[in-house]
């Protein structure tokens, strides 16, 4: 049996009188220990004891981590069942799946549960999903941890810069972001906006423009602590408004949008706006009690679930290299194993680990480890203290694949002139597509389904995947003198199997022999 010992140094204050301090002895005693590689993701899996303060436990612990500034494909995200109204919980498993129709460029390998929740699965925290403040939390001041696209990971409590409402095109450019005065109420001066979400049962009044955008996704509590919609614009008027219809959200202010900052085919975002080291995080979520910080090992703790008693635990890590790990620790089983760990006890595991700063997130029956296994789906790397996972609000992941690119910022006021539209469009048997040249076009995209491709010539070879095909086409302008043409109309376009392909030229050839007799 290995023994790993992290232990604290004697130190020796010599003045008027000697003081000695000395840090408590923490071991990791692995009965068996396994470590393995999934894609580049390291999990370790150790059966054992702990002993701390002179006291030994049983233990069942789970470790997975990556360098995300040493692997550009492989990055931390969160996810959640949120569904596009409404709060949810879900299993990992369940959240995996919704990150993988969320976001199609990442392909998850393993995670963990996140935040501390409420009624409704409302996170207790922030919960930031791809630059989107989901929820600013209910209000408690606890902290959470925050991913950027370089690497750098920010923990700790979160402050805010009011509300905010940033407006981007067609293409996910940024348009402009605005100042939102206020929630729920009519703005008091000129040049104030104001946003009514649907729990506002009132009426709105007033001559001011009143624009309304229908919510692919809104989020709020009954406390009002938090708002949170994306929408697209659905109309516009000066009149007042007697009563909010569900699923939108609309912008109040004297003369907004004349200048035609919202318009078809536009989707604007209102959140509330972080600040204090938190501006640009990627993704960010809550948990509660920082355990390690600049490597030390917090032993008390005024803040934490039960950070006395021994419970399942769930934490995140980050290494002075720049890892980011995540570790679980199981208890309160049947069986009667497994201790689980104090908050004391799992600072110093996670010293033990190299953390250089690490805080717990939702812990007992909510702690879960999931990593990919051989076949493509997931397996529980823990032992769920419910005997089977629980329903959690959202969760942290290691994800395979590159982010989307940051928004640039578009052109606003746009005085580019619009390229002529396409007029022509050919596609043959063999799904060569051609179309007619637009003069001072710098390229063309095409949709197939949905799926967009770029070419810089007037054609495009499409795969022969048989089925029924959407297929659009636009023209793309320059960044400084002409802007993009509309898509086409959709053109239907169908590809046979090879046996549907010899019954129709079976059927041809028969008809024209028909013909000729």
């Amino acid at each position: 049996m290995k023994k790993w010992i992290l232990t604290g140094l004697l130190v020796i204050a010599i003045g008027v009188t000697n003081v000695i301090h000395v840090k408590a002895t923490f071991r990791v005693n692995d009965q068996t220990k396994m470590t393995e590689y999934v894609e580049g993701v390291r999990h370790t899996e150790i059966f054992g004891t702990i002993e701390y303060d002179g006291i030994e436990t049983s233990q069942k612990i789970n470790y997975m981590g990556v360098n995300p500034t040493a692997f550009s494909e492989l990055n931390i995200v969160v996810g959640d069942n949120y569904a596009n109204h409404y709060w949810d919980k879900g299993t990992l498993t369940t959240i995996i799946d919704n990150i993988h129709n969320r976001y199609p460029n990442y392909d998850v390998i393993g995670g963990v549960n996140g935040d501390f929740f409420g009624a409704y699965g409302i996170p207790i925290e922030a919960y930031v999903r791809n630059f989107e403040v989901i929820s600013a939390g209910l209000g408690n001041g606890r902290n959470i941890i925050g991913f950027k696209d370089n690497g750098e990971v920010v923990l700790g409590k979160p402050c805010y810069d009011g509300y905010e409402l940033i407006v981007y095109n067609s293409i996910g450019e940024k348009k402009q972001s605005l100042t939102v005065s206020r929630i729920n109420s009519a703005p008091l001066v000129a040049g104030e906006i104001s946003v009514y979400f649907d729990n506002y049962t009132g009426s709105i009044g007033s001559n001011d423009t009143k624009v309304t955008l229908l919510g692919s996704e809104t989020h709020y509590d009954d406390y009002g602590k938090t708002y949170f919609g994306r929408g697209t614009l659905l109309s516009q008027t000066n009149e007042p408004i007697a009563q909010m219809q569900p699923f939108t959200f609309v912008i109040v202010g004297n003369n907004f949008n004349n200048n035609e900052l919202i318009t078809d085919g536009d989707y604007a975002v209102v959140q509330k706006k972080l600040a204090c080291g938190f501006e640009d995080v990627r993704f960010a979520l809550g948990g509660w009690a920082i355990l390690v910080k600049d490597g030390v090992a917090f032993t008390t703790f005024t803040e934490g679930a039960a950070p006395t008693y021994r419970h399942p635990r769930t934490a995140i890590g980050v290494k002075e290299d720049g890892t980011v790990f995540f570790v679980t620790v199981d208890g309160r089983d049947n069986a009667g194993l497994y201790k689980g760990m104090t908050h004391p006890e799992l600072a110093q595991l996670m010293v033990y680990f190299g953390a250089v700063n690490a805080f717990n997130v939702d812990g007992g029956g909510s702690s879960a480890m999931v990593l990919k296994n051989t076949e493509g789906g997931y397996d529980y790397l823990n032992t769920p203290s419910d005997g089977t996972p629980r329903p959690t609000t959202n969760g942290v992941f290691i994800v395979k694949g590159e982010h989307i690119p940051v928004p640039e910022d578009a052109l606003f006021p746009d005085t580019r002139t619009k390229l002529d539209n396409i007029s022509s469009i050919n596609i043959n048997e063999s799904g060569y597509i051609d179309f007619s040249d637009v003069l001072h076009a710098t390229g063309y995209r095409v949709s197939i389904d949905g799926v967009e491709y770029d070419t810089e010539e007037s054609y495009y070879q499409m795969d022969q995947i048989p089925g029924m095909h959407e297929i659009q086409i636009k023209a793309l302008g320059n960044k400084t003198l002409f802007k993009d043409t509309d898509y086409t109309e959709i053109i239907l376009y169908t590809v046979y199997s090879e046996n549907m392909k010899k019954i129709i030229d079976f059927l041809l050839d028969y008809t024209e022999q028909e013909a000729t007799k």
